[in-house]
């Protein structure tokens, strides 16, 4: 891929907040206009494949139903992966590389647990309007090691982010040895992760059930913080 498409495919400049992944790709096919032909069915094909997933998950992914949703030919979608796992671990990797391309930041001068509700009221959305590729990741990363470790990698990188904003809040924090303080991070962010799940990918038990977004992104900016901190939020 060249460097155009990549950009045009990736869209780190779009605006920032929660959004559904399908639009998104919608808004970058209609801004395509002056992008070469081979992008603009990049994309089409990127909103075909993201269609079966979200309606029959990674297991039923066939290259037909995907190159129907975008209105090319069977023979087309070879020209860009070579079958359908190929397909989703490409639209699944753009699809995380959006979720941190469009993460809001924080206003100036927030405290550590404003900071740590602001990231937690994104996530909530965000996985809430794509439920279903969410499921898919997870489909995916065990049908695929290789891909299972790239979100490793992320979430290693994001609670790296999270010990240094932690320390910057608590200096003392860096007395801890460091694994242990990675072991915190990863851990809040695997109780988002397992919440939201339960909340929105399986049939949700009470109480979660009649939870707002507002509640959700409350009980788990809380239990975040508790978890650093050691104590009990501001």
């Amino acid at each position: 891929m060249s460097t155009s498409e990549m950009a045009l495919v990736v869209g780190r400049r779009a605006a920032r907040g929660p959004f559904a992944y399908r639009e998104v790709l919608t808004q970058r096919l209609a801004e395509a206009e002056a992008q070469p032909k081979t992008a603009r069915t990049r994309l089409k094909l990127m909103a075909g494949v993201v269609a079966v997933l979200e309606e029959d998950g990674v297991h039923e992914l066939r290259v037909a139903n995907c190159a129907a949703r975008a209105g090319v030919s069977h023979g087309t979608f070879y020209n860009y992966w070579p079958d359908g796992s190929a397909a989703a671990q490409a639209v699944l990797s753009d699809f995380m590389a959006t979720v941190t391309a469009r993460r809001p930041g924080a206003p100036a001068g927030a405290s550590a647990h404003q900071r740590i509700l602001a990231a937690n009221r994104y996530y909530v959305v965000v996985y809430r309007r794509n439920a279903q590729l969410m499921r898919c990741l997870m489909q995916l990363g065990n049908a695929e090691p290789d891909f299972a470790r790239i979100g490793q990698a992320a979430n290693l990188a994001l609670a790296r982010r999270v010990v240094r904003g932690w320390e910057r809040a608590e200096p003392e924090a860096a007395a801890l040895p460091e694994a242990a303080r990675l072991a915190r991070a990863l851990a809040c962010i695997a109780m988002v992760e397992g919440v939201l799940r339960e909340l929105y990918v399986r049939p949700s038990p009470a109480p979660l059930a009649g939870m707002g977004d507002e509640e959700v992104a409350q009980l788990l900016s809380d239990c975040w913080y508790r978890l650093l901190f050691g104590r009990e939020p501001p």
